[in-house]
């Protein structure tokens, strides 16, 4: 952040000084005025913000002290550096009174000063953050704010916009952006606000030309996730920061529009963009569809399952289509299969779920093969992906020092592989081996606390392990020392 400085000092060789010292040696500083008395500097700084006025004492008309008062009558936030010739008391005091932030003496080094303003750029840096807090979200939500705290905060510069979503698309999210956290965190180049949801973030740039914002967008997409899945809709051109809310408005549409997943995507803010026509499964498509549900072959159901995905992989379609597509698949079939129809609603947030953590289509027409045609799933239909996610966790810290398998913990929750997987990645953001190592490690571990002396099979038993080799090379790479080692610090 730039902080403006209005110099204010009736001898020209001091203006040109103090001037040299700012520009030099304070680059988070910029003189964006110079005045020769308190006359012009009152009249500048009633059209002009400013961060910290640097004024002489000793002046023709009203001096330092004088112009001080005033000036903090009309920005009681202005930070002030009065400098000064004389050390009587009575300056110093009334420099007191009129709550300066520093009082220099002349002559004044260049050492003092960037003291000083190293200082000062510290408490601005803390106020900049904490009034941005309050008002971007303002803003950005188009509520109503003080334009003359705006103008304080942000003068007549302009910005870029760019709407970020990490993952996929939270299909149960609103359109519009009603209520959004303070700044999340800011640098030298740019802002970040909070979106509709944890995944989704506003990024708000200072004066930058097209071919650095976009390395900066880059950079920072790659810095900052690891998901298959994200896409960015920036601001071409720069504009005042009033304007974000409109931006956001404009965004938002465009962003769930052109959201595919797997698919990593910078894109330009296009307000006259139209949604393409959705495609739609035809009718003989779905007579297709209802043929393979209701005839007991479930090998050409998903065959075709897994054909839909390669299609849509090559056409790259965007994840609202997709979702259009789904929803007339699942209540097409709903007509020809009971079972389905009755429990129809559930299916479609099930569905959304899969939406949300799909890392491809083919990964997304799996999960939905599984929701809407393994029927063994009893527990699946009556229990939230919440309680099957707790009832699987709970089965596993029961069952551990057995010989556990995906497999078995499907067959007693009732699930697939490909359900159980998604539970694990989006309640616990692990897997399901990860886990059962982690479990297994931990219990080891304290058995090896709590008996040091016992011996290396017998842990490896008690924790599900057979091979006590094995179950030693997994200690290893779980903890970096050996179980001996382990039980020989404890």
């Amino acid at each position: 952040m730039i902080y403006r400085v209005l110099l204010v000092d009736d001898e020209m060789p001091s203006l040109r000084y103090i001037q040299n010292i700012v520009e030099k040696y304070a680059p988070s500083f910029k003189v964006i005025s110079a005045c020769s008395n308190s006359e012009k500097a009152l009249e500048y700084i009633q059209d002009h913000p400013v961060d910290l006025l640097i004024t002489d004492i000793n002046m023709h008309g009203k001096n330092g002290i004088e112009l001080s008062r005033q000036v903090r009558t009309l920005y009681a936030d202005i930070h002030i550096i009065i400098i000064s010739g004389y050390a009587e008391f009575e300056y110093a005091q009334g420099a007191i009174q009129a709550s300066v932030d520093e009082y220099i003496l002349k002559p004044v080094s260049v050492s003092q000063m960037r003291t000083v303003l190293g200082r000062l750029k510290e408490q601005l840096d803390t106020e900049f953050t904490a009034r941005m807090s309050k008002l971007l979200p303002l803003i950005a939500c188009g509520c109503a704010v003080n334009q003359k705290d705006v103008q304080m905060l942000f003068g007549s510069s302009c910005f870029r916009f760019a709407l970020v979503r990490f993952g996929n698309l939270n299909l149960r999210l609103p359109e519009t952006l009603n209520v959004t956290s303070g700044v999340l965190s800011s640098d030298a180049e740019f802002s970040t606000l909070c979106g509709r949801d944890e995944d989704e973030q506003i990024l708000i740039f200072h004066e930058l030309n097209m071919e650095t914002l976009l390395t900066d967008i880059g950079v920072y997409m790659s810095q900052h996730s690891t998901v298959p899945t994200w896409t960015v809709i920036y601001q071409s051109a720069t504009q005042p920061i009033g304007m974000l809310a409109e931006f956001i408005r404009q965004a938002i549409p465009q962003l769930h529009h052109q959201a595919s997943i797997g698919r990593h995507q910078i894109l330009p803010l296009n307000a006259s963009y139209k949604l393409e026509e959705s495609p739609h499964f035809t009718a003989s498509e779905l007579r297709q569809l209802s043929y393979f549900a209701t005839s007991g072959k479930p090998s050409s159901l998903k065959e075709y399952f897994l054909s839909l995905a390669s299609d849509w992989e090559s056409m790259k379609l965007k994840q609202e289509q997709a979702w259009t597509m789904v929803r007339q698949m699942a209540r097409h079939l709903a007509g020809s299969v009971p079972s389905l129809d009755a429990r129809l609603d559930d299916v479609l947030s099930e569905i959304q779920d899969l939406f949300l953590y799909a890392s491809s289509y083919g990964d997304l027409l799996i999960g939905i093969y599984a929701v809407l045609f393994e029927d063994n799933a009893s527990k699946d239909r009556k229990m939230s992906t919440r309680e099957l996610y707790d009832c699987a966790m709970r089965y596993i810290d029961e069952n551990y020092v057995k010989p556990l398998s995906m497999q078995s913990v499907c067959e007693e929750i009732g699930i697939s592989h490909t359900y159980l997987g998604r539970l694990f990645r989006r309640y616990g953001n692990t897997t399901f081996n990860v886990y059962l190592t982690r479990r297994r490690m931990e219990a080891a571990m304290q058995l090896l606390h709590d008996r040091p002396n016992i011996l290396l099979r017998d842990v490896a038993a008690c924790v599900g392990y057979e091979d006590s080799s094995y179950f030693s090379k997994v200690f290893h790479q779980y903890s970096g020392i050996t179980p001996t080692q382990f039980a020989m610090r404890k």
